[in-house]
């Protein structure tokens, strides 16, 4: 079957253009820019290697955003034309601090202006074209490997190769400094350079038939025929090493075939039945877009010498909470070399880093979040994910008594309360696996940190604490995380009841509706509406488990509301398709776990039971064995769950254990319009 014909690549690159909401989705509150900041750069799964049409727009270096934080995008003059075509880039994410778009490539004639307006745009899988004048340009890639190939209509064409360009530009913003070290060519049709940029060295090497010149840090390519086929490798080790991934990588076409098929390959792994068509589009352009990062660059490592090498955990915070779940579920080689790349760079650098990329900057962020790192790996090895256990408890131990968290280990008191959240549950987390394998001294360690996280309520509000900074949201937005536990936590909040009160207060259940702020240059309607308390609405990933909270309270109906509204009115296709920031495919993957009526709580041996709406599914997990899913009385007013089965075992509490559901089987719902198990 042809997965790949039902994903739209240019889902989220735009503006958001989103259904009207109503019902609870009218009530939340969008605090991010509405932009799903995604490019259709062409690719493998995970390849290290991407190629993408480049404007310099931010963040991804494609389209015509202004750099932005809330409302819509600020556009700037030009941005819907294109200077050429860059490599390696960002997917979803905002601010990052560094944007990539090494290599800028440029077909042109003499007489070609700066920028052109692409006609004829499409993207596949694997695969970008569109035609700048009357030069046909296309667009293909290997896991380290970019082939373009440009088809030229007039006489004189020229490609050449900036080696300095380095980030975005958009008004001359976010400009990056790429230093050229040396550049060299054989003059015939190999060219090899070496730059550094955000502290990284990196070995280029290009291949075009035809003449090369050097102009300062550029190649110019003359092409022996109107056809121009050029090959552009990078390693982080060796110019060696990108010539020989050159001289393996076969010509565009079967290139382009090649990558296709790969990405069938990864997509079949989630088969769903639905009758309603545009479901599948947004379904499996999501599940595209949960499958782009990380970045195998296994070999190329610059931090330590083992072979494992995966990068771009560009936002660990937003990743964690279903990025890694979804890829530990079915996709158990990357799964493995994620988890092997953060235990080794726990050892190289003392800690998990919580954003790790193509730069030296090993602590960028680390004030968004702590840990996070060792949700990624206790997940999988709740997973079933081959990973040593004892060296998994060890590197957390060490991460968790790294020399910068003293606040937490010694004091007991952390500037953000989220920080005490975070290494709380990690501590008790960690605690039950390492009593389990025997590490009875660290479980011992651990267990009295884990007790930390009651700080961080208030016995008057229920809610998290005020004295305490909080990142991308306010206490609300981070209360009703699924605590280790939760039965104590709603003691805290003063029981079910109070607990399903202010769930309900949240997300706005007999509130006005809200107005979305849409001028990017005036902030206070955003200060206004973060003084709501409000849901972010799938704009941001910093209360996306919220919804699930009210199954602790003995209301799956509300979880259910939510989740069916939100999916509704919040993703759609296209362009315009997603609420905001997919931060390296952070929303994507929640979508497709909505979808399947499954929600995976990072860290713990659970997964929580959801509203699905398709009719069917099929998922081959990374065990080996395989999940089907039958969804009885779907459509789009039947939202409530009446019953759920897995292996003909009712579920009553809406829980099953992850281990549970990797071992496959049979999950069986009974979909109702009348609200149930209240």
């Amino acid at each position: 079957m042809d997965y790949c014909g039902y994903v739209n690549v240019f889902q989220g690159c735009g503006e958001i253009d989103l259904p009207k909401p109503e019902g609870p989705a009218a009530k939340w509150f969008f605090i991010k820019a509405g932009c799903g900041n995604t490019s259709p750069a062409a690719l493998v799964p995970f390849g290290g290697m991407s190629v993408s049409p480049y404007s310099g727009g931010y963040p991804t270096g494609y389209g015509n955003h202004l750099p932005n934080s809330h409302s819509r995008p600020a556009k700037f003059e030009g941005g819907d034309k294109l200077i050429g075509f860059a490599h390696l880039q960002q997917s979803g994410t905002g601010a990052i601090g560094y944007y990539y778009n090494y290599a800028l490539t440029v077909p042109y004639y003499p007489s070609s202006p700066f920028r052109r307006k692409p006609e004829n745009e499409y993207a596949e899988p694997g695969y970008y074209s569109c035609t700048l004048e009357d030069i046909k340009c296309e667009l293909t890639a290997t896991k380290n490997t970019a082939v373009h190939r440009y088809t030229f209509g007039s006489e004189n064409p020229v490609l050449k190769i900036d080696f300095s360009n380095n980030g975005l530009n958009c008004n001359g913003e976010h400009r990056g400094e790429a230093e050229v070290i040396s550049i060299e060519t054989d003059g015939k049709k190999t060219v090899t350079a070496v730059v550094k940029a955000e502290g990284i060295t990196m070995c280029f090497a290009a291949e075009c038939k035809g003449r090369i010149s050097l102009d300062g840090s550029q190649a110019v390519f003359t092409p022996d025929s109107n056809t121009a086929e050029l090959k552009l490798s990078i390693s982080f080790r060796s110019t060696e090493n990108a010539l020989e991934n050159i001289n393996n990588t076969a010509d565009f076409e079967e290139t382009r075939k090649s990558a296709y098929n790969n990405w069938n390959e990864y997509l079949s792994r989630f088969r769903i039945e639905t009758e309603e068509g545009k479901i599948k589009e947004i379904f499996y352009s999501n599940l595209y877009h949960s499958l782009i990062k990380p970045s195998d660059w296994s070999g190329e490592s610059f931090v330590y010498t083992d072979e494992t090498f995966m990068t771009d955990f560009s936002t660990l915070w937003d990743m964690y909470k279903t990025g890694f779940p979804l890829i530990c579920m079915s996709y158990r080689e990357i799964a493995e070399k994620s988890c092997e790349t953060l235990l080794l760079l726990c050892d190289a650098l003392g800690n998990i880093p919580n954003c790790f990329g193509l730069s030296d900057k090993y602590l960028l962020h680390s004030g968004q979040a702590r840990t996070l790192g060792s949700y990624v790996l206790m997940t999988a090895y709740r997973y079933g994910i081959r990973i040593d256990p004892h060296r998994m408890v060890k590197a957390i131990e060490k991460d968790i008594f790294a020399e910068d968290k003293t606040d937490f280990t010694v004091d007991g008191r952390c500037r953000s309360a989220t920080w005490m959240l975070d290494m709380s549950d990690c501590c008790a987390l960690c605690a039950e696996i390492a009593e389990e394998i025997g590490e009875k001294e660290i479980a011992e360690k651990l267990r009295p940190l884990s007790l930390q996280w009651e700080k961080c309520y208030s016995p008057e509000t229920g809610l998290m604490t005020d004295d305490s900074d909080y990142y991308e949201g306010t206490k609300y937005n981070y209360s009703f995380r699924q605590m280790v536990d939760m039965d104590r936590r709603i003691e805290t909040a003063g029981g079910k009841k109070n607990f399903v009160r202010l769930l309900d207060e949240f997300f706005g259940y007999g509130e006005p509706d809200t107005v979305q702020p849409t001028d990017p240059f005036d902030y206070k309607p955003v200060e206004e509406g973060i003084k709501l308390g409000r849901f972010e609405g799938f704009n941001n990933e910093s209360d996306t488990e919220a919804p699930f909270s009210y199954i602790y309270a003995g209301r799956h109906d509300r979880t259910c509301e939510i989740i069916r509204s939100g999916m509704k009115y919040m993703f759609t296709t296209g362009r315009g398709g997603l609420p905001g920031n997919n931060d390296s495919g952070a929303l994507s993957s929640y979508y497709v776990f909505m979808t399947l009526g499954l929600f995976p709580v990072a860290g713990q041996n659970l997964f929580l039971i959801g509203s699905p709406f398709v009719d069917s599914a099929e998922i081959d997990l990374s065990s080996g064995r395989t999940l089907s899913i039958s969804v009885a009385g779907n459509s789009e007013e039947n939202i409530y769950v009446k019953s759920v089965k897995f292996n003909n075992k009712d579920i009553t509490d809406f829980r099953i254990p992850a281990d549970e559901l990797m071992n496959g089987g049979r999950l069986e719902f009974v979909m109702s319009e009348e609200k149930c198990n209240v």
